[in-house]
């Protein structure tokens, strides 16, 4: 094994003479290496899209060195990850067809062309792909067209490199799971960086995926906490939009009217991109047509950096259950020294009124239970190929299939799924009512009332497994998640949330940017099992990056 990778080496840096230091013959930039040459594990989308600019390397390489390293890791090796649940069998066909393009009329769709992007299993793609929400009782049935933020990314010339695996029915199936990230149809998801470690969810395959390099970037949902907290224990940047920003249709529900579709990506720069292009109105979601939404077509400009930290207003939000050790209760002090070093104004602490309501919690599966059946039903009359049509249709279908539905830690029952279908007790009234209420506390009365009372822009919240988390899904407002640091005993990711009033998004990007910048953490620690061997692969990767640093430095013409 060892002089098999020793002698890649050598053919890496036969790979790295031609690539980086002869002009061009061919018109394929394709390299046919089976070692990337770029780490995918550090490669945000800027990298690649600069690459493949320069012809160092095509779309079509990308997808095989994802494949190959999706082939190692997921079902594989002794800590299998089980964040991928299905690769697009057309995903080379669509790459080729990309790099084709890009070389023929030399230019692009936008900066997310012939870039590889995983797609939560709950979005429908209409391909030869499926879309379960990891279930069985959705195998084999078809979707009659894809899911709006789908088509926006095929348009953006992205490649959907396939379905990301997620915590089944995004987390709302079971009471006493002992931890996130189980599907029957995806097995077991588990952190690329802590063995068998709990990767939070629901969107838990999106965010592994995504830190442990087994694509450029990965499309996430939330209705409460499973975009934002799957991404502070992954180690990288993760985005709720405000409900309405982006299109729903196509997503399989959980409650429309707190369901939201965002981004996931390496870098803050990575999910700006990203929401560039998925946000848009949909006829087919009546949110995305509010009246007041505010959307920009350029989210990138609101990345300023360390500068765009000058002058903001933040504050730190230090109610609730938060239950930290005092080694990250020290990171985050740290972090709000240094947003204050580069000109930040913060506040600490600031009140938030209804933080330690003790019914936040029945209030949110009170609401959830009552919109799932109905919305779900709706969700499932467009189905081809299948006799699922309502809620008790997958709950018979569970009891049928008992052996492969329920696991007696991560899935042992489906308790959510029966009070939601014998939930009589709610009249519409009676729903309407404390969907106002709840969205008066967690907007008018919580987060805004907040921000205008201390005149902030934004709120820091120290873990994104907060009340905060749930105030933002009551009033549909925007959360945005960064890496702050490492557990010291087992290197375990953990991340900074900031919270924002409704359409605040280009705020949350300029404070997550400038925090970013001036606070990195990303890359002061490998995920132990992105690779099968990460300590050689690290070593092959620092030496590609030296020569394309030595390369760039003499201008070589690449």
């Amino acid at each position: 094994m060892f002089t098999r990778k020793i002698t890649t080496v050598s053919i890496v840096l036969d790979f790295l003479h031609i690539r980086f230091s002869s002009t061009r013959v061919s018109p394929s930039c394709s390299t046919y290496s089976d070692i990337p040459l770029v780490d995918p594990v550090k490669a945000d989308i800027r990298t690649l899209t600069d690459d493949l600019s320069k012809c160092r390397y095509s779309s079509s390489d990308l997808v095989r060195w994802y494949i190959s390293r999706i082939e190692e890791v997921n079902e594989q090796g002794p800590h299998p990850l089980h964040a991928v649940i299905e690769i697009n069998p057309d995903a080379l066909d669509i790459a080729d067809a990309l790099d084709i393009e890009r070389q023929i009329n030399g230019t692009t769709r936008s900066s997310l062309h012939g870039i590889p992007i995983l797609i939560k299993d709950n979005i429908a793609t209409d391909d030869k792909m499926e879309t379960t929400s990891g279930s069985l009782a959705l195998v084999g049935s078809r979707v009659p067209r894809d899911a709006f933020v789908v088509e926006r990314l095929r348009k953006a010339g992205a490649i959907i490199l396939g379905k990301a695996s997620l915590s089944e029915w995004s987390n709302f199936k079971a009471d006493n799971t002992t931890r996130a990230g189980w599907s029957a149809r995806g097995g077991l998801a588990s952190s690329a960086y802590v063995a068998d470690g709990n990767p939070g969810g629901s969107s838990s395959g999106s965010a592994i995926a995504t830190s442990a390099g087994l694509c450029a970037a990965a499309i996430g949902t939330e209705t409460c906490g499973s975009t934002v907290v799957p991404t502070g224990r992954a180690n990288i940047v993760g985005l709720k939009p405000t409900v309405g920003l982006t299109s729903r249709s196509g997503v399989i529900p959980l409650s429309l009217d707190h369901d939201t579709v965002g981004p996931m990506g390496k870098t803050v720069e990575d999910v700006a991109r990203l929401l560039e292009v998925i946000q848009s109105a949909d006829s087919r979601d009546n949110m995305t047509q509010k009246a007041g939404i505010v959307r920009h077509q350029n989210y990138t400009q609101f990345l300023q950096g360390i500068a765009g930290l000058r002058h903001l207003r933040l504050g730190v939000v230090r109610q609730g259950g938060l239950n930290m050790s005092q080694e990250k209760t020290d990171r985050v002090q740290q972090a709000i020294d240094v947003l204050r070093l580069h000109g930040a104004i913060v506040i600490d602490p600031v009140n938030v009124t209804g933080l330690d309501d003790e019914n936040l919690t029945n209030y949110l599966k009170t609401i959830m239970s009552y919109n799932f059946r109905k919305d779900l039903r709706n969700y499932l009359s467009e189905l081809r190929n299948t006799s699922i049509r309502s809620l008790k249709d997958i709950i018979e279908f569970n009891n049928e299939h008992a052996d492969k539905e329920f696991h007696e830690e991560y899935s042992p029952n489906q308790d959510v799924f029966l009070t939601a279908e014998n939930r009589t007790n709610l009249t519409a009234d009676q729903y309407a009512a404390l969907y106002d209420q709840t969205q008066h506390m967690g907007g008018r009365d919580g987060i805004d009332a907040t921000l205008n009372e201390y005149e902030l822009d934004a709120l820091i919240v120290p873990d994104p497994e907060h009340e905060i988390t749930v105030f933002a899904s009551f009033a549909g407002y925007p959360l945005i998640v960064v890496p702050l640091g490492f557990n010291q005993s087992n290197n375990e990711p953990y991340g900074l949330m900031f919270a924002g009033t409704a359409w605040s998004e280009s705020t949350l990007l300029r404070v997550a940017h400038g925090f970013e910048q001036a606070f990195p953490v990303r890359d002061t620690i490998r995920p132990k099992y992105a690779e099968r061997h990460s300590a050689i692969y690290e070593f092959l990767f620092k030496i590609i990056e030296y020569f394309r640093k030595l390369f760039t430095d003499l201008k070589v013409i690449l």
